[in-house]
Parts: C-alpha cells; structure tokens; sequence
C-alpha cells in the first residue's frame, strides 16, 4: 500500500502546531537552542520524513524565520521613526510657549523701537519772547525718550494687518520729555509722572495681484517722498491704492492714490488749533513713478506727486484777509489781516495752519551707486505750489511775492543706507552718513505735515542737516544729528504748527542737536 505524504505547507502547518503543543513558539524562538531543528532531524530517524522532505522543511523554517526577523526589524524601525516625531513635536511646543494666534492669522511680527536721546533746540527772533522773559532767544535742553511697539503680518486669502502703539499723542513725534508728565489725580504737581499709550498704526490691507495693493486705516505713508513734504512719523488716516508694474528685471513703474480725512466734522466744537475743527477736510495724494536698476548696486527712482484739499467749510475768521472759499473749498486762516502786519507773537498766528490755496506738485528722486566697497546715493526733492499768488494775496504775507517753491538735494554713504531715516533693519558693525541743503518758501508746502525737526517744522526756512548713525550690534543703534537754518526772507513769517518753539516768530536763527541711542527690534 502506497505511504501517504503530506504536501510541504500541510506538513509543515503540522510540524508548527506541534511545536506549539510541546510548548514551543514561532519566530525567533523556533530557531532558539535550534529546537526546531531537533523536531525534524527526530522526524527523519524515524521515518516519519525523507531526506527531500526533510531539506525542503528546513528551507522553509529558515525563510519563515528570515520574514519574522524582517518584520520585527521594520516595526522596530517604524517605533524609532515615531518617537523621534515626538521627540521634535515635543521641542516645537517647547520653543513656541504657550502662544497661540487665530487660525486667521497667517504670521505675527513684532516691531518697534525703543530710543533715548539728548536734544538741544536754540531759535533766535526778531521779536521779544514772552517765554524767555522778553529776550530775542530761546533755547530748549531736554533729555527725551520715546517707545514704539506694534504688530504686523499676513491674514488669510491675501490680507495683511498692522497695529502700532506709541508714547505720545503728537502725529509728528512719538518722543516725550523727561520731567515733563509732572502731575497727579488732584491736579497739583507730582514728580516722576507716567506717559500715556496712543494708537500711531491701525489698518488693514488687501493684495488681490502682485501689482495692486489696498489699504484702509491709520497706515504708514504710502507715497515714495522725503521729510520736507512728509514728517516721517506721520501715518495718514483713509484708503490708499499701490500699483506696481514690472517691465523687466530692470525697470518697473509705481502709482501710489491716497484719499486721508485731514479733519473729522466735530459738532460740539468749532474751535481748535486748526482753526476748522468743526469742518470736515481731505486731503488727496496722486502720485506715478519709475524704478530702474542699470548694474550691480545701481538703480534710480523718480515720481512725480500732486496734492490737493477739499472740504473744511467757510468758517468766520476775525482778521482773515479773505473769507471766501477759494478753489479748494476752504477759506482762511490767516492771522495778519489785509495789511499782512507781521504780528509780535505766535498767539493766534492762525496763518501757521492755514491750508488756503494749497495745491502741489513733489518730484522726489534718488539714484544709488557704490564707491568702492561702501554704498552712496545723491537724492533730492522739489515742490512747487501751483496756487502761491492765491495764498500770497488771501493774506500770506502778500509784498513778498509767491514764495511757492521747496527743494532739498542730498549725498549719503554707508554700509547700510536708509539706517538714517528708520527704513532698514540695524545690522551689526553698519553705518550711514548723510547730508542735505533744504529751502522751503513761505507759500510752498502744508506747515502740518512737513519735519518737525528740520527746521522746526517751519516754512520760509532754508539750511542744511547733518546726520551719523552707527549700529553697534544688531538691533542697537547710536545717532547724532544736527541742524543749522535761518529764515529764507527775514522780512516774512515763518509758520509752524511744531509746538515745540510755538512762541519764537518770527525764527530768523535755528539750531539742533541730537544724540540718540535706540534699540530697533
């Protein structure tokens, strides 16, 4: 009779079970002590297995035993790969904190600065100073600090935001005064005051394309211009349209559009240092520019601006030499009557804020070069207002002439330009040295928004501005600047809306100094 044999996977199904019954396992404990070995050698004494049987059964618990250890080894691999993920999750959520932004807020920066700085400002009249005792000067020495702190970043679909807080309630300056916040609750004075917190940047922005950019709120300056029409500090209020158009990478144009509400209808007050604070003003920003780089580290820019005001009403003016509103819907202020008698102080020189007949026109330019390893540049600005004879007869001082056109021309070099003005980031060991020659006619440009430091936020003022600054470590920064500017016309006003020499006027004689030591973060 013929023997049966089992084929080999039933045989060896059979030989695993077998295993299993006299207490021994699969996997690597089959092959421990060569037990299963042992099983099959017993097999073929006996019979039970031939000789190809017995090889072929050997070959297989060998690979089944190779596939076991292979297993093992990619779970062992897969448990390593885990807890290495873990291990990196866990430093991730270490290194963030416990913060955690809406899920609408792509990415937060924190900005600001905070700066120290000693300031000498020193103006010469032609008149007594009823500050100075009655003398022809008047000099302010103060020790000075101002902080700035602010988040800005990206949103969702395209949006960004921007939030800023400041020390100082001044739209040109964020700086206070030491000693200067002496008071208490009940009035009287108190040493060592607090410093109130304002909002200086709230706004939001939409970039629906690469070239066309919208914002809306209290927002940086959009417009490409320089101190002489624009106080750097300055953040507008209302809408603003960017365009930007590249050609190549080489050259590329730029239309910046800004509609601000200058002054907010108040109806409970008519009054105010304005002189419209119960009016309601715009102001309108118009400018197209063009950008070219023609080699390594060398580009220019030139833009073209034009500004204009509409609105504020026809309020009554005691003095003002013209009460009707001219083309920009505005009429008055001016102080100095139809005779343009130059008066013996600031009070009620209304004509320091007056906007009548004020439509200009700004070319600003720069163009970069290196000199060597160091980077310079030559750039200027030039203004013109269109409606000067306007403003010259409504009462600005009128035998003067027009007096409508501002210029500035300037040279920097450094290894880090725009450290002057706050416009790059303060690196390690960089510096910047810059230079201009600024005359502003009495006639030329809006007394509210122009510098407040040079010169004195005035017009009818020309001369020239020194500046240094060093950083000395990243994010640290020193800076001196200084001043020197006389009056353009000593027979005329020079108007200002600055607070800070309010009562010298006319300024026939300016000086600054400046000593800064700031961190920029």
């Amino acid at each position: 009779m013929a023997r049966f044999r089992p084929n080999l996977s039933e045989a060896f199904r059979v030989l695993l079970c077998a295993a299993g019954l006299c207490g021994l396992s699969t996997g690597s404990t089959l092959a421990q002590d060569g037990a299963f070995d042992d099983l099959l050698e017993k097999l073929k004494t006996k019979g039970v297995l031939t000789e190809d049987e017995y090889q072929d059964l050997r070959k297989a618990s060998e690979e089944v035993q190779e596939e076991q250890r292979a297993e093992l080894e990619r779970q062992a691999a897969e448990a390593a790969q885990a807890e290495e993920r873990e291990k990196e999750a866990k430093e991730a959520a270490a290194k963030q904190g416990k913060f955690e932004s809406s899920p609408g807020i792509k990415r937060i920066q924190l900005f600001g600065d905070v700066r120290l700085r000693y300031e000498s400002r020193a103006a010469t009249s032609t008149f007594p100073i009823a500050e100075a005792g009655g003398a022809d000067a008047e000099q302010l020495d103060r020790w000075r600090y101002s902080v700035r702190v602010g988040i800005r970043g990206d949103l969702t679909e395209n949006w960004f935001y921007g939030l800023r807080l400041e020390t100082s309630a001044n739209p040109r300056s964020a700086w206070v005064t030491f000693g200067n916040t002496n008071s208490n609750s009940s009035g009287g004075s108190a040493p060592y005051g607090k410093v109130g917190i304002f909002v200086g940047q709230a706004y939001l922005g939409w970039k629906p394309t690469r070239w066309l950019t919208l914002q809306a709120g209290k927002m940086p300056n959009p417009v490409f211009t320089t101190p002489m029409v624009w106080d750097s500090d300055i953040n507008p209020e209302g809408l603003a349209e960017r365009f930007s158009f590249e050609f190549n990478d080489r050259v590329s144009l730029f239309a910046n559009f800004g509609q601000y509400v200058y002054s907010q209808f108040t109806p409970n007050d008519d009054s105010g240092n304005l002189g419209f604070a119960g009016y309601e003003g715009y102001q309108f920003s118009w400018q197209g520019g063009v950008s070219t780089k023609f080699g390594e580290r060398k580009s220019a820019r030139v833009a073209l601006s034009f500004y204009n005001y509409s609105g504020f009403g026809t309020p009554d003016f005691p003095g003002a030499a013209d009460n009707n509103p001219d083309s920009s819907g505005f009429a008055g202020p001016f102080a100095f009557g139809p005779e343009n008698t130059l008066p013996n102080s600031a009070a009620g020189l209304a004509f320091a804020n007056g906007l009548n007949s004020l439509r200009y026109v700004e070319v600003p330019w720069e163009v970069s070069f290196p000199i060597g390893s160091v980077d310079a540049s030559v750039f200027g600005d030039w203004s013109y207002n269109i409606q000067a004879d306007e403003r010259a007869a409504e009462g600005s001082y009128a035998l003067l002439g027009s007096q409508g056109m501002a210029y500035q021309l300037g040279f920097s070099a450094g290894t880090n330009l725009g450290l002057v003005m706050n416009q790059v980031a303060a690196r390690k060991r960089t510096w910047e040295a810059r230079a201009y020659w600024q005359s502003i006619e009495l006639n030329a440009l809006d007394p509210n928004i122009i510098d407040s430091d040079f010169f004195e936020g005035r017009t009818n003022m020309q001369g020239a501005f020194l500046a240094f600054v060093y950083s000395a470590t990243d994010a640290i920064i020193v800076a001196m600047r200084f001043g020197d500017a006389h009056s353009l016309d000593g027979g005329g006003p020079t108007p200002g809306s600055n607070p800070d020499l309010q009562n010298v006027q006319p300024i026939i004689g300016y000086e600054l100094i400046q000593l800064d030591l700031a961190w920029k973060f």
